[in-house]
Formats: structure tokens, C-alpha cells, sequence
């Protein structure tokens, strides 16, 4: 026994062995598969293009501090370029959700602030100095808070 039991009766339904029919539904479904692929790559290079300007942002505090940031789904990175190696026993660097305060670089008197693009913990931050970049990476904050607003009624 098939499993469909029209076959079993006489073939296909009339309607469907006629071939102008199975020609339009083919070029239809064909015209429907190219619309939605060549939309769906037109938003790829457009979201793209977007994260690609976000992705990392290069930073000039006071024209003296070369830092860039840059953020991945889960932390948020900050790259200082560092010239001279001995400034960095002096250095202090602190952070708010928002803004990273880097003071003693590259002189004593120094203090630049970063701001950052996503909200981030106030604790988990880390650094790394490798090839003459100090690398800060904080932990996203993931749940911010919100609080409502009341919107008066116009009478």
C-alpha cells in the first residue's frame, strides 16, 4: 500500500499533471527564494557595516593616550598603547559602569577619561600588559536596572 492513497487511484489529481500550472508554481516559488536571499544579504551588509563602525573605536584623551575600545558579548575591552614601560608602577585606573579613569600615564600628572560603550560590573575588571598595550577587560553588566517614569495625562 502507498502512503498517500490518491496515488493508488489513478495517479495525481488532474490539476496538478497540467503544466502550465507546475511551470508558474516553479517560477513562483524560484522569484520567492531569490527575493528573500538577496534581502537577507542586502541586511547582513548593512548589519555588518554597523557593527563593524561600533566594533572598535579609537580614542585621543588630551592627544596624549592612545586607547582604543572595542566590546565581544561578554566584556569590554580597553587598549592603551604604552611607550615607555616604567610609567605603568605609577599608574591607577578605576572605572564607574560607564567611564574608565586612567591616571599617571604617560606623565605623573595625567588623567584621561574613557568612555565606555556598553555598562559594565564594578567588579571582574582585569589587566594585562603584553607587546606595549595595557589591555583593561571589565564584565559586561547584563541586567541593568530601570526604573519607570510617569508620563502625565494631557486633560
Amino acid at each position: 500500500m502507498l502512503p498517500f492513497p490518491f496515488l493508488s487511484k489513478g495517479g495525481l489529481p488532474k490539476w496538478l499533471t497540467q503544466s502550465y500550472l507546475n511551470n508558474d508554481i516553479q517560477k513562483f516559488v524560484q522569484e520567492m527564494v531569490e527575493q528573500s536571499i538577496s534581502s537577507s544579504i542586502k541586511n547582513a551588509k548593512m548589519m555588518g557595516s554597523v557593527h563593524e563602525v561600533e566594533e572598535e573605536r579609537p580614542e585621543q584623551a588630551n592627544g596624549t593616550l592612545q586607547a582604543s575600545t572595542f566590546e565581544s558579548n561578554d566584556h569590554v575591552y580597553v587598549r592603551v598603547f604604552v611607550k615607555d614601560e616604567s610609567v605603568l608602577p605609577n599608574v591607577k585606573i578605576y572605572h564607574s559602569s560607564n567611564e574608565l579613569v586612567i591616571e599617571g600615564m604617560p606623565s605623573s600628572d595625567d588623567r584621561h577619561i574613557i568612555s565606555l560603550p556598553s555598562p559594565v560590573r564594578m567588579k571582574e575588571s582585569v589587566s594585562e600588559y603584553r607587546d606595549h598595550h595595557l589591555q583593561i577587560k571589565m564584565k559586561k553588566r547584563i541586567d541593568p536596572q530601570f526604573t519607570e517614569v510617569a508620563v502625565p495625562t494631557l486633560d
